[in-house]
């Protein structure tokens, strides 16, 4: 009776617990994927970045010998990424989406998107480099102090190159 007891707690045990030690494995491989394709992708664009930042599947730096900025996002199957010369930028802001509403008789505002939008001298299609977007990223993570920091790091880049390029 009491090795049957034993067995019966030592399997409800088990079918509790390795489900969440399957959870974490799988969670590390992907993280181990994420790396290798955003190694990958570097390694292609043939880059040295002096800035950069990862967080959750994106990844944003700024290789200065190069004059130029590289933004990786990390999609289901495809890496997109964006390789931008600071030559060619006109200006850098920050689109923000969001919605009020009403939670207990507050009002809300709740973040839907956080965009960086990289407008050209040319008559090149402005570039929209997304940072958060509520429907695949399912919490914030100091995206707003991120955006700011990469829009004046950009905006000083091109003010820079501005200044050279009318010397």
């Amino acid at each position: 009776m009491k090795i049957s007891m034993s067995v019966v707690i030592i399997l409800t045990t088990l079918c509790c617990v390795l489900p969440y030690i399957w959870f974490v494995f799988i969670a590390k491989n992907e993280a181990q994927k994420i790396k290798k394709l955003v190694k990958d992708a570097i390694k292609k664009e043939n880059v040295s970045f002096n800035t950069k930042e990862q967080w959750h599947n994106n990844l944003i730096g700024i290789d200065e010998t190069k004059n130029l900025l590289l933004f990786v996002k990390m999609n289901s199957q495809e890496t997109p990424f964006v390789r931008i010369d600071f030559s060619e930028l006109k200006s850098c802001r920050i689109n923000i989406k969001s919605r009020d509403f009403k939670k207990e008789k507050k009002w809300e505002t709740e973040l839907q998107a956080l965009d960086l939008e990289l407008t050209f001298f040319s008559e090149k299609e402005a570039i929209i480099l997304n940072f958060y977007d509520m429907n695949d990223d399912f919490t914030e993570y100091y995206e707003m102090k991120r955006i700011e920091k990469w829009q004046a790091l950009i905006q000083q880049k091109i003010n820079t190159y501005s200044i050279k390029k009318s010397a």
